[in-house]
């Protein structure tokens, strides 16, 4: 071959001229224009069969695809039955479990307590009322029943709860204790009182001595009386309260407060007086009668006694008055207080002739006695 710029021969291999240095460009060589067809038709029959080739190598591709999506479909759609299988066995386990649990006291008590604990009060309300269903006569269930209705706003619930508790365990103290604090936060203190009246347990009534008023007591034993008289009234406890009426009415904390000594009156009277402590828990109602009936003043002394007088004589008639008490006299009657009002540095002169003299007593009660008297004879003096 020869070098086309300069025109000297290149070695066969040769990629520039050495004469030159022009870069040589190698093209096979054809022996006639046969051969060139021939190589043409070659080239064509392998490029024919290069496609194809191609077209079955893609169309192989194509099957694989589709089988391995067929395939893939197949292992989805048996996935998901063995799926549903096992969705179907364990609905079926779960009802069956479910069906158990539902009937199973043990295990509503569990679930109501975790959920109580985890502050779900609906749920925990939903398995104890189970529960309690399952067995009334658990009173831990209805204390934990008490509690979830007192946290859902369930008040009245609540307290119908406890006192089945208490009805079924007289000497429970929670059952009392939740119970109180339900009638205290709804100010409801008549309620403890009466709750623990019903209460015949020493024990119980130990533990919640704090919430028992106690009676007040009375300085005078009731009775009959013929003097004035005086009551006084007392609790035991410094910070008691006692309130009191005087005309029979049962007292309450609207009634007069006891803060004096109470003077009792002429008649019958009828004290009732209750304590209330510092939680507002009142005592028992105490009452006691009392009649002042004053006795009248005996027949007051006259002098001189009865005789026979003449005018040189002391013809003066005297009374005895005792102290707290004014006379009344009159000639030949009874007097009565609107008759002469005796006065001591005025003696009565006695009336000439044969005569009575009476006299009464009037005391500061206005207690009359019976009367007292004296028959003088005054004649004039020789």
């Amino acid at each position: 071959m020869r070098c086309s710029n300069c025109g000297e021969p290149i070695e066969e291999g040769r990629l520039f001229c050495l004469n030159c240095g022009q870069e040589v460009q190698w093209v096979p060589d054809y022996d006639s224009f046969g051969d060139y067809m021939v190589q043409e038709k070659l080239k064509k029959e392998k490029e024919q069969a290069e496609a194809a080739a191609a077209r079955k190598r893609a169309a192989i591709a194509a099957e694989n695809r589709r089988r391995k999506k067929a395939k893939k479909k197949r292992m989805i759609l048996v996935s998901v039955a063995g799926v549903l299988v096992l969705v179907a066995a364990g609905l079926f386990f779960k009802l069956g479990m479910d069906k158990k649990n539902y009937n199973d006291f043990d295990y509503q008590i569990r679930m109501a307590d975790t959920a109580f604990s985890n502050h779900k009060y609906e749920e925990s309300y939903k398995f104890v009322e189970r529960a309690v269903s399952l067995d009334d006569s658990d009173v831990d269930a209805k204390l934990l029943l008490a509690q979830v209705q007192v946290k859902l706003e369930k008040t009245d619930q609540a307290i119908k709860t406890l006192q089945d508790a208490i009805r079924l365990e007289p000497d429970n103290q929670s059952a009392y204790n939740q119970l109180i604090k339900i009638y205290m936060e709804n100010d409801q203190p008549d309620e403890v009182k009466n709750l623990l009246d019903s209460c015949d347990n020493d024990d119980i009534l130990n533990k919640f001595s704090a919430y028992i008023s106690k009676n007040p007591v009375f300085s005078l034993p009731e009775g009959s009386y013929d003097e004035p008289k005086t009551l006084s009234l007392y609790s035991k406890e410094d910070e008691d309260q006692i309130y009191y009426t005087n005309d029979g009415t049962d007292p309450t904390s609207s009634s007069n407060l006891y803060t004096d000594s109470i003077a009792l009156k002429e008649g019958q009277t009828i004290i009732k007086a209750v304590t209330v402590n510092k939680k507002g828990i009142t005592s028992d109602i105490v009452s006691k009668t009392y009649t002042i009936a004053y006795e009248a003043p005996d027949p007051p002394q006259i002098s001189p006694s009865s005789g026979s007088f003449t005018t040189d004589m002391d013809t003066n008639i005297y009374i005895i008055v005792p102290k707290g008490c004014r006379a009344y006299y009159a000639f030949d009657k009874k007097p009565t207080i609107a008759d002469e009002l005796y006065q001591e540095d005025q003696p009565v002169k006695m009336l000439k002739g044969t005569h009575t003299f009476y006299a009464i007593l009037v005391d500061e009660h206005n207690k009359v006695s019976s009367p007292g008297s004296a028959i003088y004879k005054l004649t004039e003096a020789k």
